[in-house]
């Protein structure tokens, strides 16, 4: 029964270590997370971007919405030479980068068209009525016939995924606590008697 145990432990220990949140760095399109920032990656250079809703402006959000609503897409330049391109940000569904190539018009949901920003920043508002999968794309093109285009995909109020590592944790939980007691029962019912 000691080697049931050490099974329920050992896989209490996998599952929390396969779920245990690690290190942010990891990428989603052009979007990458590193620590708390959100970069957004266009040709050689990054922009800073953030989604909040206008009634919470504190909690930002790197990927994917949690529910439908009001949202602002913040996007700051880090590097100065973006400052003097021609940038657009559009909201699409998201209905993959190569069907996007014919239909990018019928799948836009919100768009800021090309305009430079010498302040290097951008904010784009729109109220999603529809959860799904969506895509942000920036395009910038330069003074010297730079074309940079930067898609993330997100999803909008699509709890399932935000929820899943939590139930399955609990459930590696709640199994291996089932099979530690099921194997502390066992030995008892099996322990000698000592005595006589």
């Amino acid at each position: 029964m000691r080697s049931l145990r050490g099974l329920s432990v050992g896989i209490a220990m996998a599952c929390g270590a396969l779920l245990a949140p690690a290190p942010r760095a990891d990428a989603r399109g052009a979007l990458t997370l590193i620590q708390d920032a959100c970069l957004l990656m266009i040709g050689p250079d990054y922009m800073l971007y953030s989604a909040y809703q206008p009634t919470k402006p504190r909690k930002r959000f790197c990927e994917d919405l949690p529910s439908t609503g009001e949202f602002v897409f913040a996007v700051d330049f880090a590097q100065e030479e973006l400052r003097a391109m021609k940038v657009d940000f559009r909201l699409t569904r998201d209905i993959g980068e190569d069907a996007e190539q014919h239909a990018l018009e019928d799948a836009t949901v919100a768009y800021l068209p090309p305009r430079v920003y010498p302040a290097g920043s951008v904010a784009l508002r729109y109220n999603f009525v529809d959860a799904g999968n969506y895509a942000g794309i920036v395009t910038a093109d330069g003074p010297h016939g730079e074309h940079w285009v930067a898609r993330f995909p997100f999803a909008v109020a699509r709890p399932y995924p935000f929820s899943l590592p939590y139930y399955l944790l609990l459930a590696s939980a709640l199994g291996g606590m089932a099979l530690y007691f099921w194997g502390r029962g066992d030995s008892r019912r099996t322990k000698p008697r000592e005595g006589r």
